[in-house]
């Protein structure tokens, strides 16, 4: 293709073609962002979060030539330097004079607001609306502000500040574990906000900031509104087009399943380092969108679990209501899924953290040893099988004594006092033995209830072995 690119008008939002690619991979995403630029209500992009502080030599975003912000006063933030930008916006890393806190400063841009003040109440609604939701997951809004004519919103500031997006061009297909950990904690976002009535409207990587923990704070609610809002419908269409749902392209209002329909071609994104749908022409990518099956992940990933590609098929459906309801319930089976992909022994090793106790074994089958008190000692076995319906159990458990029938009835009274688990008889060796255990599934237990079950299975299956033998043997 040779000269200008072309642009189109979808209900009065202008898109640009960007040149020709070869390929249909993201991670040369330069290809992707010539023409999925983030637009907010007016068809302005808004901010790219950069780690490294730097702006392109040639962006014309409406700010001073020179930059009089860096290295100077603003209110009462002492300013540092760029670490995001867009023609709405720059984002500033800063200080807080008097509370010595460190912080983001978003700067509307002044050049913008000359043009169309209306911008600065939509800036300032994104402030308040955001201030509401607080989430271990959302990039927090502290404050808001006006001086020197520049008009600021206060936020978060994440350490680290590396974008998902970053992160996959740098190191690649994430691992599915890693991968499901992320979204989970960016569905928990959004399900805070779809609780408060907000759907984000531009879930996407780049909007994904990491701490230095590797957590996932969602940013960048420029293009945030109210769910329940009745002039939604009238909206001009705004969002990211290669991750927006195929309604929004029939002029649907957005809703919080156009978000998880986001998120779906997200997730898609950071396990095969592939965009489900791409293309160099705008017409062509919504035309994908609306009506082009979801591509295999599995020509790009052969092993990925089966409930992965069903999570990933039901976020795509390009029938709203055939998705997930609600951001809890995707919750519940990225849960789920995490789960069944964490390695036994990793759960197990995180479970005993600080406790007093010896751990040998591998794989699915472990055996612990704890140290109680009064120099007594207990085995305690974890182990993961398959039941009659090949469903994976985990087991924690421990063998107490023989069991005698005299010693029947001591079972079953402790058994009506226990509020989880149980006592019962188990052939160890040729004998039967009476034993303490607890099951789970193994795709939603987590290290937490690991832990509580093998120190009061420990526990209990001592007591029940001193009181009937008087010995230590178990």
């Amino acid at each position: 293709m040779t000269g200008s690119p072309r642009s189109h008008d979808l209900n009065g939002l202008e898109f640009r073609d960007p040149p020709a690619s070869p390929s249909m991979i993201e991670p040369a995403p330069a290809v992707v962002d010539s023409y999925s630029q983030t637009v907010d209500f007016e068809g302005n992009p808004t901010v790219t979060y950069r780690a490294n502080g730097e702006l392109p030599t040639d962006l014309d975003d409406g700010f001073p030539t020179i930059d009089d912000l860096t290295g100077g006063l603003l209110g009462q933030y002492k300013m540092g330097p760029v670490i995001g930008y867009g023609s709405m916006a720059r984002v500033y890393q800063a200080e807080h004079q008097y509370l010595c806190r460190p912080c983001a400063i978003k700067v509307l841009n002044p050049g913008l607001v000359a043009r169309q003040p209306q911008v600065r109440e939509q800036f300032w609604a994104e402030a308040r609306v955001v201030a509401n939701l607080v989430h271990p997951h959302v990039v927090t809004v502290h404050n808001l502000g006006t001086d020197r004519d520049y008009h600021f919103i206060e936020m978060e500031y994440v350490a680290g500040g590396i974008s998902l997006k970053e992160t996959l061009v740098k190191e690649g297909p994430l691992e599915p574990i890693r991968a499901s950990k992320l979204v989970l904690q960016v569905v928990q976002a959004l399900g805070a906000a779809h609780r408060s009535g907000l759907v984000h409207r531009d879930v996407k990587p780049a909007n994904v900031l990491l701490t230095t923990e590797g957590r996932a704070k969602l940013a960048d609610f420029g293009l945030v509104r109210r769910h329940t809002d009745s002039g939604l419908a009238g909206a001009k269409v705004a969002g990211t087009p290669t991750f927006m749902a195929p309604e929004l392209f029939r002029g649907n209002p957005a809703s919080p399943r156009s978000d998880l329909y986001a998120v779906g071609v997200m997730f898609y994104y950071l396990l095969s380092a592939r965009l489900p749908f791409a293309a160099d022409r705008i017409a062509r990518l919504i035309h994908l969108h609306r009506l082009a099956p979801i591509p295999d992940i599995r020509q790009y990933i052969p092993n990925l679990d089966d409930q992965l590609v069903k999570i990933l098929a039901r976020c795509l459906s390009k029938i709203p209501t055939d998705r997930y309801e609600s951001a809890e319930e995707l919750s519940d089976d990225l849960d789920f899924v995490i789960g069944q992909l964490r390695d036994t022994e990793g759960l197990l090793r995180e479970s005993v953290e600080g406790l007093d106790c010896f751990v040998q074994g591998a794989r699915d089958h472990f055996r612990i040893l704890f140290k109680l008190p009064n120099d007594r000692l207990q085995e305690v076995y974890l182990e993961v099988e398959p039941n009659s319906r090949n469903e994976r159990l985990l087991s924690v458990f421990s063998v107490c004594c023989p069991a005698e029938p005299r010693h029947y009835e001591f079972a079953l009274k402790l058994n009506a006092e226990m509020t989880y688990g149980g006592l019962s008889i188990r052939e160890v060796n040729g004998q039967s033995m009476f034993v303490m255990t607890r099951t789970f599934p193994r795709g939603h237990v987590q290290p937490e209830d690991i832990r509580v079950a093998l120190t009061d299975i420990a526990r209990r299956s001592d007591r029940v072995e001193q009181q009937l033998t008087h010995a230590d043997v178990y």
